[in-house]
C-alpha cells in the first residue's frame, strides 16, 4: 500500500477563546478525492488554511508523504513541496492576460521565478507549455484577454489552469463552483474530474452543493463546530443520522 500523501495530526487553532478547528486528524491518500462538508462556520476553510499554511496551528502537525513535517513552513514553501491551493475567491493577476497568468505559474514551477518583465519570446518553451494548459481548460481562445475581463466562470477555469500549471501533488479547491452559473459549473467539474483520473494525485474539495459532492466524492469528511463529525464513503456518511440531523437535513439535500 502506498504511503499517505497528506496527514493532519491533532490540528487545532484558537482565536482568543474560540476554537475554530479542534483536534482534527485525517489521512489522505493518492488517487482519492475527498469532499469536506459542514454548516457555515464549521471550520472547513480554516482547516484548509491550516493545511496550506495561511494560518499557523495552535496545536497539531501537518505531514506530507508519510513523515515530512511541514508544520512550520510558510505557504510558499508548502506550495514548493507540492500543495496547490485554489481559493473561494479567485486569486489571479487581474491586469495580466490569461496567457501571462499561466506562463508565470509555469515559470515559477520551472525555477525561472516570477519574471514580469522578461520577453515572452525568451521563454518560448514555457509559453508553449502555458498554451497546453489553456487548451486543456478550454481557454485558448481567450489567451490574450485580461483575467479581469473574463466572466466569473472562466476566471474559475483559469484558476484551475494555474493549479495544473504548478503540477502539485495535492490539489485543494475551496468551493470551486461558488458564484458560478449553471452553464459554467459543469466545465469546472469536468476539469476536476479529469484531474481525478491521475491516481498519483490527491484532491481535497470544500463544497456545499450536494450535486457536486455526489458527482466527485470518493470520500466525505464532515466538520461541525470545528470538530470531525464523520469520515467515510459518500453513501455511508450521507445516510448517517447524526450527519443528516446536523448538516444534510432530513432529506439529505439541504446545503450549508
Amino acid at each position: 500500500m502506498s504511503q499517505p500523501s497528506l496527514v493532519t495530526e491533532g490540528l487545532t487553532i484558537r482565536f482568543g477563546g474560540h476554537v475554530a478547528v479542534n483536534n482534527v486528524s485525517c489521512t489522505f491518500n493518492p488517487g482519492e478525492l475527498t469532499v469536506i462538508v459542514g454548516p457555515n462556520g464549521a471550520g472547513k476553510t480554516t482547516y484548509f488554511n491550516l493545511i496550506s499554511g495561511q494560518l499557523p496551528a495552535s496545536e497539531g502537525r501537518v505531514f506530507l508523504k508519510g513523515n515530512d513535517d511541514i508544520s512550520g513552513l510558510a505557504p510558499s514553501a508548502r506550495a514548493r513541496r507540492g500543495i496547490g491551493r485554489a481559493f473561494q475567491l479567485t486569486n489571479l493577476f487581474p491586469a495580466l492576460s490569461v496567457l501571462e497568468n499561466i506562463r508565470l505559474a509555469v515559470q515559477a514551477r520551472s525555477g525561472h521565478g516570477w519574471r514580469f518583465f522578461s520577453a515572452v519570446t525568451k521563454f518560448k518553451t514555457l509559453t508553449d507549455e502555458a498554451q497546453h494548459y489553456l487548451e486543456a481548460t478550454k481557454l485558448a481562445d481567450k489567451a490574450h484577454m485580461t483575467a479581469a475581463s473574463l466572466p466569473h466562470g472562466d476566471q474559475r477555469k483559469l484558476e484551475v489552469a494555474l493549479l495544473m500549471a504548478m503540477e502539485p501533488d495535492i490539489y485543494m479547491f475551496d468551493e470551486p463552483t461558488a458564484g458560478m452559473s449553471l452553464d459554467h459549473t459543469p466545465d469546472v467539474l469536468d476539469l476536476i474530474g479529469k484531474l481525478k483520473e491521475d491516481k498519483t494525485k490527491t484532491i481535497l474539495l470544500v463544497e456545499h452543493k450536494m450535486s457536486v459532492v455526489r458527482a466527485l466524492a470518493d470520500r466525505i469528511i464532515v466538520l461541525h463546530n470545528g470538530e470531525l463529525l464523520a469520515d467515510g464513503a459518500p453513501d455511508e456518511v450521507m445516510q448517517s443520522q447524526i450527519v443528516r440531523d446536523v448538516y444534510l437535513g432530513s432529506s439529505g439535500e439541504d446545503a450549508a
